[in-house]
């Protein structure tokens, strides 16, 4: 076991020192106002954002400033003294030709390494089968999907993917308001996990019990919240594109309105569990959820970490599904990578030569004989397809094949 572990962090190692994603750099050039002694990022950068060099504002929740900012003051010896240098340096060329720019990718990745890993031991003790408990162990330390979201992206996603998933184990271990608070700290991190709330409170064995677990949640996110609640805080998280693009409008109805179709489905979704189920199955419940954001919204690459736990323990459970759900995985991941964002592919290797910049992007290729969104449509509706498939085998399974998970 140690030796598989090392290996797999080697290879993590070898991903994270080595590719650079600029979204890393802006969002820990945010997080060292902590060290500071910034304390409300929010209100801060709006005030002072004539003066920062970098001046985009903080899109995620208030834990991931404290985690990043943390990180830092800890690493601090490590980074050295020309580090806040580097971040506060706008130059997109000077930034990836610093020598020291491997070490700084690594040490700010360190944070993702440890909830990454810690992710693996919770898939491990998930299991009551031990053959099981390895498989899961082991499809997650050499997932090629995962390593390349959390460590070349730089993902902060992989923080609320480890609360969830403690929740989940929580509430097989029939300890519900653990799972309940767990989850209201993971929406510290992104938003997502709350939509699992009211699917929860069907777990609730009693009145009060399913009043604690619908309520637990959003206390401790609004505990959370609470100190930083000002315009800027709302502008940058609770409404920004991040967060509400995950449910995008559908098709109109005339007069301005439209059908959310994600939201629609969530709906029909959460009325089943209360009107015809009765006692859901939450794994069943969250991977349906979280299909039914990546089916019908334009989701980031990251977002895709949100259900990686889901499906190694899907493909655990059912091998039969493993295959198929390695091909959703590839048709998932390719939908971002034809974004028009150099960002997502030829900017990923510009730390070895700028000389990078000259080649075009997947988007830029195909648009010379192919319509490059059409094609991302294509691959979108493909996925749509296999979801829906993958929900229905779920649904059809619930009661029997699924309900030990």
């Amino acid at each position: 076991m140690k030796k598989i572990l090392v290996l797999a962090i080697a290879l993590r190692v070898l991903v994270a020192a080595f590719l650079f994603h600029p979204d890393i750099k802006t969002f820990n050039f945010q997080a060292s106002f902590l060290k500071k002694g910034v304390f409300n990022i929010y209100t801060y950068l709006t005030e002072n954002k004539k003066n920062l060099s970098l001046k985009d504002d903080f899109v995620y929740f208030p834990l991931t400033y404290f985690t990043l900012g943390v990180n830092q003051i800890v690493t601090s010896p490590i980074l050295g003294g020309n580090f806040d240098a580097w971040l506060g340096n706008a130059d997109s060329n000077s930034s990836v030709t610093d020598p020291n720019i491997f070490k700084y990718l690594l040490v700010l990745k360190l944070p993702y390494l440890i909830a990454d890993v810690a992710i693996a031991f919770l898939l491990l003790n998930y299991f009551d089968d031990k053959k099981k408990a390895k498989k899961a162990f082991m499809l997650w330390l050499f997932n090629p999907f995962t390593i390349y979201i959390i460590y070349v992206f730089g993902n902060v996603d992989v923080f609320p993917a480890l609360l969830t998933l403690a929740s989940l184990l929580f509430i097989k271990k029939d300890k519900l308001i653990w799972a309940a608070i767990i989850l209201g700290i993971a929406a510290g991190f992104k938003l997502y996990p709350i939509l699992f709330v009211p699917f929860l409170i069907f777990s609730g064995k009693s009145v009060k019990e399913k009043f604690w677990l619908g309520a637990l949640p959003l206390l401790v996110f609004a505990a959370i919240s609470m100190p930083f609640l000002s315009p800027p805080f709302f502008k940058s998280t609770l409404v920004s594109g991040l967060t509400t693009r995950i449910f995008n409008p559908g098709f109109n109805v005339g007069f301005g309105e439209s059908i959310i179709v994600g939201l629609a489905l969530y709906a029909a979704l959460f009325f089943y569990a209360w009107l015809i189920d009765k006692k859901p199955i939450q794994f069943n419940y969250w991977i349906l959820i979280l299909l039914i954001i990546f089916s019908f919204s334009h989701f980031h690459v990251a977002w895709l970490l949100w259900i990686a736990p889901f499906v190694v323990m899907l493909a655990v459970k059912k091998p039969s599904l493993s295959w198929p759900l390695f091909l959703l995985g590839i048709v998932a991941l390719s939908i971002p990578l034809f974004y028009q964002d150099r960002s997502m592919t030829i900017s990923l290797y510009r730390v070895y030569s700028t000389w990078f910049d000259l080649l075009p992007t997947p988007f830029t290729a195909i648009q010379k004989f192919f319509d490059p969104y059409n094609l991302q449509s294509i691959l979108h509706s493909l996925f749509v397809g296999g979801a829906l498939t993958v929900s229905y085998l779920i649904f059809k399974k619930g009661k029997s094949e699924y309900n030990r998970l």
